[in-house]
Parts: C-alpha cells; sequence; structure tokens
C-alpha cells in the first residue's frame, strides 16, 4: 500500500490559507499574531530588566507592530498569488517582518550595551572590544529575526486555520485539478491518447459540512481519497473540486474500460460512507474525451456516463 496521496507541507497549508481566507480574517491573523509576538518580546526583556516600562512607548511600538504584521500578512497573499500565476517562488513577505524584527532587536541589545558601557564604565572594555561586541549582536539579532519571523508566521497560520472556514486541502485539491487536465486535455487534442474524467457529486455535501464540522470532514475525506488512490494506478490523479463537493479521477482510459475503475470508486465510496456513518448523498458518472472538443472545459461540462455500483 503506497503512502498517502497528502505529502503536503506547513508551507502548502500557510499558502492555501493565505490565498483563500477572506482578507478580514487575514487581517485579524497578522494583528493577533504580531501583537503575542511583541508582548512575548516587550515583557521579557522588561523582566530581565534591560527596559523600564513606559506606557506611551510601549503603546507606540505595538501599535507600529500589529499595523507592520498586518501589512506582512499582505504582502503574504500578493506573493502566493505571484507564485500560483508565475509558477515561480518568491519571499517578499519577508523583506518587512524581518527588517522589523532585525532592527528592533539590533536597538534593544545595542542600547542594553550601551546602558552597561555608559552606566557601568569598565576601564578593561576597549573601543575594539565594543565594537567586536556591536557586531556580535547585530548577527544574533538577525539570527533571532528568522527565529521571531518563523514563530509569527505558525501563530499566523494557527489563527487563519482556527477562525477560517476555508479547507485548504480541498483548495490544493481543485488546484492541482486544474493544472494538470489542461495538459492531459492538450495530450489528448495532440496525441490522441485517451482521456477519461470521473467524477463522484456528493449531492448533499452542505448538510454533511455542517453536521461533522470542517475539520472533521476534511480528515474524512483525507482518509477517503487515500483510499481511493491505493485501488487505482498510480498514474491516475484523484482531486477533490468545487469546495469539496465533487471528486473527480483523472485516468488515461480508454471509455471501454473506464467503467470498470469508476464502479470499484462508487464501492469505496459507499462502505466508507456506510462506515462512518456520513449520509453523504451521492453520483458517479463518467465523462470521455472527444475529437470534437476544444478545451477541457468542454470535457468537464460534458453530461457523461452515470455509473451503478
Amino acid at each position: 500500500m503506497r503512502t498517502s496521496v497528502y505529502a503536503l507541507t506547513f508551507a502548502d497549508k500557510e499558502r492555501f490559507l493565505t490565498v483563500f481566507s477572506p482578507g478580514l480574517t487575514r487581517i485579524i491573523a497578522g494583528a493577533i499574531s504580531g501583537l503575542v509576538v511583541f508582548l512575548g518580546i516587550y515583557f521579557s526583556i522588561e523582566l530581565l530588566g534591560i527596559i523600564e516600562f513606559n506606557l506611551g512607548v510601549f503603546l507606540g511600538h505595538l501599535i507600529a507592530t500589529v499595523f507592520i504584521s498586518i501589512l506582512a500578512s499582505y504582502l503574504k497573499l500578493l506573493e502566493y498569488k505571484l507564485e500560483m500565476i508565475s509558477y515561480k517562488e518568491s519571499n517578499i513577505h519577508d523583506i518587512i517582518p524581518n527588517f522589523l524584527y532585525v532592527f528592533l532587536l539590533a536597538l534593544i541589545i545595542l542600547y542594553s550595551i550601551g546602558y552597561y558601557v555608559v552606566t557601568v564604565p569598565d576601564p578593561d572594555l576597549s573601543s575594539a572590544s565594543i565594537t567586536n561586541l556591536i557586531i556580535l549582536t547585530l548577527i544574533i539579532s538577525i539570527f533571532l529575526s528568522y527565529m521571531l519571523s518563523a514563530l509569527w508566521t505558525f501563530l499566523y497560520v494557527l489563527i487563519l486555520d482556527y477562525v477560517g472556514n476555508v479547507d485548504w486541502v480541498a483548495k490544493f485539491d481543485e488546484d492541482t485539478f486544474y493544472r494538470v487536465l489542461p495538459l492531459k486535455f492538450y495530450e489528448s487534442k495532440r496525441y490522441h491518447t485517451p482521456l477519461s474524467l470521473g467524477v463522484v457529486e456528493f449531492k448533499n455535501y452542505d448538510v454533511v459540512l455542517k453536521k461533522f464540522g470542517r475539520k472533521k470532514l476534511q480528515k474524512l475525506m483525507i482518509e477517503l481519497v487515500d483510499e481511493i488512490n491505493n485501488s487505482l494506478r498510480l498514474v491516475d490523479l484523484v482531486s477533490r473540486i468545487d469546495e469539496g463537493r465533487k471528486l473527480t479521477v483523472i485516468m488515461n482510459i480508454p471509455p471501454a474500460s473506464a467503467p470498470v475503475p469508476m464502479q470499484r470508486i462508487s464501492s469505496i465510496v459507499k462502505e466508507f460512507n456506510d462506515k462512518h456513518s456520513l449520509g453523504l448523498e451521492f453520483d458517479v458518472s463518467l465523462k470521455v474525451f472527444t475529437p470534437d472538443m476544444m478545451t477541457e472545459f468542454d470535457l468537464i461540462k460534458s453530461e457523461g456516463q452515470k455509473i451503478e455500483s
């Protein structure tokens, strides 16, 4: 049995939650993440006796941090949209938060050094030693900035996933489906290879979603897709589209043979449905490529053949 088809990473979760979450949700997640990171740093430094609490300075730094965190979440959105269009990675969202962390940490550490050098002068501390100490603190601040950036990102994704209502795995599936299907369609059009598209439509998906909740149903759907994948060839692509309401299978199988795997899939869905008492109502159909089709959307919109389990 092969491993799960969902070899997803934290970066995938961050990308799809960022792109498909509502703007207000991103603002809330960014602001809260920045707030938590700032408060953790500020009060840690205060407890160490490096700085004294000043309400005006505290509120000023707090507002600035929250603003830059919101801006960083917006830059994440721009970055991931750019990646989805260009198929190239970028790191524009790292510029502002990392600059902020480097600047604040360097400022705080240098302030503490200056405080001890001026207030508690050491005759053995030469100008060269002070210079080396400043360079060392800058290096440490850069290192810590990436740690804080990672912490901010973790909190940001955690909050997005908690307060949002996005099935990011289904969004990943849909993105993959609409990237692969045009390539398969072109291949069939150009080289006359067979192409079949199986569709399992969950007619009462919204009702079941309300009953089980997003996270529980997401987990169950991942298990279902894994079971279906284990019954198919490695070259077949199983995806969920339309917010998870449809399950699709892209297969390079001739029309005469394609109903067989779809009947098997229908049986798997029925058994899984009964096993977990999901109460899903579903229809299974098979759409087949024909030479008169102009685009992959002609294949998607075709009526297809209904498959009985």
